[in-house]
């Protein structure tokens, strides 16, 4: 198995010098660490930012790309993911029209990358971006299992793809390669899909689940970690015994660096996240977390959009029968999206439920040793790139038109107060 998180070893001296502050008096100290079988674990008890170091995320955009109405360039139908180059121009992955745009940095359309298509530089599932050396843009299609690259005159340069069909053959059933993320080495991190049969009625379940590191060249399949897939329960419906995924199930997230080989990855299980590096070492994020409880609105909010869906098909009774089997959960997840940033630090979303839409979003930020910093409020948008000094992601307004958005970070205290 492989067990490895970036930046830690460098880190270790300081974290073991707290870790024996710690054992002296207790569990007084803002953090503890230990190792266990050699995998580092991390306990954060308390921020260690004190109030004039905490990071501050602006409220309103530094830029805002997206339109209602207008040219078809600016309309964004599901954009999957974004990233931006040294100079400030943004590459970003419409999977809605399986095409990637590139914006300068004011926002001004400059060109398209690719579009629709099976043959080399188009794409079926466009599902990430990253930018590489020479400002390069590296986009991988996960219905392909594969990497195109364009230059950053905007030029296809040549495509890398994976066989997928190998990596199943080199799986134990019952599991089969499902999505893949690309890393920035050119590995990969591929979930394994396993085929459940249907459980038992109204007992919600987790189907299981893992994560290969797989070499491009598949000379090197590791696995980091098993875990458990989407929450689900099984009911009988008027055709037929079906899953229905409850609110607030828990799921497995997955993070990774955008210019390093970091991989984290959570499965909402508690308040733990392990990480992995290319250090061949092995790190378990863990804090105490701040309980909130279950709204009814959450619940309702639930129930309308999986009545819309089922409706479709069947009768607002039959649907509500359905509904009705399917128990409400007492607690929610301790943490809901995951993110690393470009310079190695873990962004952990705890203020958000699936359907709400709060004016601002807790996001807790963890170092590169895994070391809790503090909390940061940021805007309601689903978070796609996090660099030195912004943040970058979709903003879906009432009519769920979407938004491309760049919000400045501020790490400075004495830049924020001369504002």
């Amino acid at each position: 198995m492989v067990r490895a998180v970036s930046n830690l070893s460098a880190a270790l001296p300081a974290l073991l010098a707290i870790a024996a502050c710690s054992s002296a008096g207790g569990s007084s100290a803002p953090v503890e660490l230990w190792d266990s079988a050699g995998v580092t674990i991390v306990r954060s008890h308390e921020p260690t930012w004190g109030e004039s170091d905490a990071w501050r995320v602006s409220a309103e955009p530094q830029l805002k790309i997206g339109v209602l109405q207008g040219a078809a360039e600016y309309q964004l139908v599901d954009v999957t993911a974004a990233a931006r180059q040294s100079d400030g121009d943004i590459a970003v992955v419409d999977s809605g029209v399986r095409e990637v745009r590139l914006f300068d940095r004011d926002g001004t359309y400059v060109r398209r990358l690719g579009g629709p298509g099976s043959r080399p530089g188009e794409f079926e599932d466009p599902a990430q971006v990253l930018v590489a050396a020479g400002d390069s843009v590296i986009v991988w299609d996960n219905a392909f299992y594969r990497a195109s690259r364009f230059d950053s005159a905007g030029a296809f340069a040549g495509a890398q793809s994976v066989d997928r069909g190998s990596t199943a053959r080199a799986i134990e059933p019952p599991f089969y390669p499902g999505k893949a993320d690309l890393l920035a080495d050119g590995q990969l991190v591929v979930r394994l899909v396993e085929k459940s049969l249907k459980g038992d009625p109204a007992a919600a379940s987790r189907p299981r689940s893992g994560a290969l590191k797989v070499s491009a060249d598949l000379s090197r399949i590791d696995t980091l970690m098993f875990f458990a897939g989407i929450e689900q329960v099984s009911v009988d419906a008027p055709w037929g015994r079906t899953d229905v995924v409850p609110p607030l199930a828990k799921r497995t997230v997955i993070a990774v660096g955008a210019t390093s080989p970091g991989i984290c990855i959570g499965d909402q299980q508690g308040p733990e996240i392990d990480c992995f590096g290319a250090d061949a070492s092995h790190t378990i994020v863990r804090w105490t977390p701040e309980p909130a409880p279950v709204t009814e609105r959450e619940i309702a909010i639930w129930r309308d959009t999986i009545v819309a869906q089922y409706t479709q098909k069947v009768s607002r009774d039959a649907a509500l029968q359905v509904l009705n089997r399917v128990p409400n959960p007492t607690a929610r997840p301790p943490y809901s999206r995951i993110a690393l940033d470009r310079v190695g630090n873990l962004w952990v979303e705890s203020g958000r439920t699936n359907g709400l839409e709060p004016e601002s979003i807790e996001y807790l930020v963890f170092d590169p040793t895994g070391a809790l910093l503090g909390a940061v409020a940021l805007p309601p948008i689903e978070v796609l790139e996090i660099g030195d000094d912004y943040v970058m992601g979709v903003y879906r307004d009432e009519l769920e038109v979407q938004y491309l958005q760049v919000h400045e970070l501020v790490k400075d205290r004495a830049r924020t107060l001369d504002r």
